[in-house]
């Protein structure tokens, strides 16, 4: 190094910094309001009716439950409802939770356990009634999911 000469560390003032802070907010704010990086996951649910076989009068067809993307559940609950009141105050007709290590499932048919959950209850799925309302409530972990659907007949 030659005597003399002078090495200037560049500084940051804070005009820089403000600049900075104003380019980080700039792309920051439209990610939180615009996208669902943030949001807590949720379960899609979807239901579907097969008339696999001729439902007896007042009975109502096979339901079948979809989910978005395979998920090990580790709860299941069917509830019947009334319109008027709250999805969570219904009669449970039928509870499952987790047995072990699960299996991934996209998918089951209403009264088959999905492989890895096993009753609550020593008693079955009650049969769904061509009319009434329920819900579905699933949950794989923290990642929960629900929908509601009426039962149908097969005269409908």
């Amino acid at each position: 190094m030659r005597r003399g000469v002078k090495i200037v560390q560049p500084t940051v003032n804070r005009k820089t910094w403000g600049i900075i802070l104003l380019l980080v907010a700039a792309v920051a704010v439209p990610m939180y309001r615009l996208t669902d990086w943030f949001s807590p996951k949720a379960i899609q649910v979807s239901v579907s009716f097969r008339p696999l076989r001729q439902a007896e009068p007042g009975a109502a067809l096979p339901v079948v439950v979809g989910l978005d993307q395979d998920y090990e559940l580790s709860s299941l609950v069917v509830s019947e409802v009334q319109p008027e009141k709250s999805p969570s105050s219904g009669h449970v007709v039928w509870r499952l939770e987790k047995q072990g290590k699960g299996a991934f499932t996209r998918g089951f048919l209403y009264g088959q356990p999905p492989e890895g959950l096993q009753l609550a209850a020593k008693s079955p799925a009650e049969p769904l009634k061509a009319g009434a309302s329920y819900v579905v409530q699933v949950a794989a972990g923290k990642v929960m999911g629900s929908t509601v659907f009426q039962a149908r007949g097969s005269e409908e």
